[in-house]
């Protein structure tokens, strides 16, 4: 099979030169992340891409997960357990601020593990677009700035493997903290063990890239503690099929973690 994809190549190489052209395939990098800027706007740059995230097309294509075609597993199991477990009935009209939810926001995940339908508001880019079924219309609103997520309202934020990339997640902090959002969570979320951020391209979805924050987990935990959070819950893994062209496996890793505001 190699074999004929070889000589096609060659022979389609020929004909588009005798034809003037010149045929090149560009190889795609076998990393996952590719090298280390200053600052998100450098790496943005860098990327050369429109948009801080994969392409306006793709981002506006989606339709909402069809429950049937939702597994609870690996890190959608956090929130489920944890709300299963500490559930109060005077919390049922909470309403849940999740962050980057997508098509498969964690309200279908806690649907599907124990049956309760809460209200979430998503953050979403201003380029991404899901059709929400009827039967979730009182359930599913999202949102495209931050000024109009309702912290005031809320006990609980979901990052769901969203805060790597945006380039103000401080200002997010900072309206969890003066709003003492009791609950916070963090999901499949790259971390590194320096002193500060690290920035730089991911480079596997498509055919662009895009920044990508490793963020330093020292720095992020201390500023949580100042703030009045515990930490309650972590994981930690290694990185996994994630590669790096400058940083080693053992420089950056994923975690997902749960803060409680302290009583």
């Amino acid at each position: 099979m190699k074999f004929i994809l070889i000589t096609l190549y060659r022979l389609t190489k020929k004909i588009v030169s005798y034809l003037g052209y010149k045929l090149e395939i560009k190889k795609k990098s076998p990393f996952t992340f590719l090298n280390l800027y200053k600052s998100y706007q450098e790496s943005l740059i860098a990327s050369k891409n429109e948009t801080t995230y994969i392409t306006k097309n793709y981002q506006s294509s989606f339709e909402l997960l069809d429950l049937n075609d939702v597994e609870v597993a690996d890190k959608f199991n956090i929130l489920p357990l944890f709300f299963a477990f500490t559930h109060e009935k005077n919390e049922d009209n909470n309403l849940f601020l999740e962050i980057g939810g997508g098509h498969h926001p964690i309200f279908l995940y806690i649907l599907k593990s124990i049956g309760k339908k809460y209200k979430f508001q998503i953050l979403e880019e201003q380029n991404f677009k899901v059709q929400i079924p009827q039967e979730y219309e009182d359930y599913l609103k999202y949102t495209y700035k931050l000024e109009d997520m309702k912290f005031k309202d809320s006990k609980v934020v979901i990052f769901s493997g969203s805060i790597q990339y945006i380039e103000n997640y401080m200002k997010i902090l900072e309206k969890i903290f003066s709003n003492k959002i009791k609950n916070v969570f963090i999901t499949e979320t790259m971390f590194t063990n320096k002193s500060e951020d690290t920035f730089t391209l991911q480079n596997n979805m498509l055919n662009v890239k895009f920044p990508n924050i490793f963020i330093s987990f020292k720095k992020f935990n201390k500023l949580f503690d100042e703030n009045n959070y515990e930490l309650v819950f972590q994981t930690k893994r290694k990185v996994g099929k994630y590669s790096h062209n400058i940083l080693n496996k053992g420089e950056f890793f994923v975690k997902d973690l749960v803060y409680k505001l302290k009583e």
